[in-house]
């Protein structure tokens, strides 16, 4: 037993070091760096699906410790990523909870603190922008839309239709769940033209239906970030090719790419009336993905650069920690079977045999 412990403990002391910060720091020095190259420059952060789990679903005993590891490694991976990248505007694609649609008021307002406490605002200056998922108001497969959902995620997240940072970008928030878009103001007679960004939580291009069509011809929008698929995926297709279907493809998912930095001159793409989308990834790893990430974006001058910065592998870890386990339980089962087979064999009556001494 102590040479057990003497590598037992060392081991597991050098995995949680490993596992709860080493491995965030290595993440960390592997990302893009993106820099500014003119003036006009806006770095945007894109967090997609975070869906921080509920109270109801999960009835399992371990519940509250799966809460709490997913809650400890979203806040750690978010604050990273932030560190890294100083955004300037922080968009949350939706399905920011996993139980929003179906929690009462009591819930909510439980599950919005812990929110706010992981995704917290980096400086005052940092603007953040919140649009539902159909796990925090509804449409979910057969699930119906609650209005007063949507009213209640409008109320905590101050959700709004339309957010323009002049003079470089107008974001519009487009809701497919609900069919709704904000209000198509009169453009500008003012140069330049500000670039028009799409949030959707689920994409746009990926039906070819009379919606899409109308998104596209109101809002002619430079490009479109969504979510709802927990992968990374991008599209650059013309509009006449929509009827085909717009083929996505996967973006820096294989090791040899997985950092790089992708790209785009919007007035090209605006010229040649050529729609651009990218899919962002998860960035929870309850959501059965090995691959979880943020998307970062820089609009630079007329230029769009967009990288995915990739975290850590949770469930390598938990199955490390799973596996650190099968010993120590060895180990204990073998104590306690020694103290259960001491007590027992001092302590019980023991039949004994009265016979008579064999003569010598």
């Amino acid at each position: 037993l102590p040479l057990f412990w003497k590598i037992y403990l060392p081991t597991l002391a050098t995995l949680i070091v490993y596992n709860e910060y080493l491995i965030h720091i290595y993440h960390s020095f592997q990302w893009a760096e993106l820099q500014c190259e003119t003036d006009s420059c806006i770095k945007m952060l894109l967090v997609a699906d975070p869906q921080i789990l509920g109270n109801t679903f999960d009835t399992k005993l371990y519940w509250p410790l799966a809460n709490f590891d997913s809650d400890r490694h979203l806040k750690r991976t978010y604050k990273s990523v932030v560190q890294h990248a100083a955004p300037d505007v922080i968009c949350f694609l939706g399905d920011l909870m996993d139980e929003g649609s179906v929690a009462n008021d009591d819930q909510f307002a439980v599950y919005f603190t812990r929110f706010v406490n992981i995704f917290s605002q980096p400086t005052a200056n940092t603007i953040m922008f919140y649009i539902p998922g159909d796990n925090d108001i509804g449409g979910e497969g057969l699930e119906t839309i609650k209005s007063d959902r949507v009213l209640r995620f409008k109320q905590y997240f101050n959700e709004q239709d339309e957010l323009t940072i002049d003079p470089m970008l107008r974001i519009l928030n487009v809701n497919r769940i609900s069919m709704t878009l904000p209000t198509n103001s009169a453009p500008s007679t003012e140069e330049p033209q500000p670039y028009t960004v799409l949030l959707s939580h689920m994409p746009i291009l990926r039906w070819s239906d009379p919606f899409t069509y109308k998104v596209i011809d109101d809002f002619q929008p430079n490009v479109i970030f969504s979510a709802h698929e927990h992968k990374s995926r991008h599209v650059k297709t013309h509009r006449n090719q929509l009827a085909q279907g717009a083929p996505f493809e996967p973006l820096n998912t294989e090791r040899s790419n997985r950092h790089e930095v992708t790209e785009f001159d919007l007035n090209y793409l605006k010229d040649t009336r050529e729609l651009l989308e990218f899919i962002v990834p998860t960035c929870s790893y309850r959501m059965g993905e090995m691959k979880i990430g943020y998307g970062y974006a820089m609009f630079d001058g007329d230029k769009l650069r967009y990288t995915v910065l990739w975290t850590s592998q949770r469930f390598y870890q938990l199955a490390v920690y799973s596996m650190m386990l099968i010993p120590l339980k060895l180990v204990c089962g073998q104590i306690w079977c020694g103290v259960l087979k001491r007590y027992w064999c001092c302590c019980r009556k023991r039949n004994r045999n009265y016979l008579p001494l064999p003569l010598a």
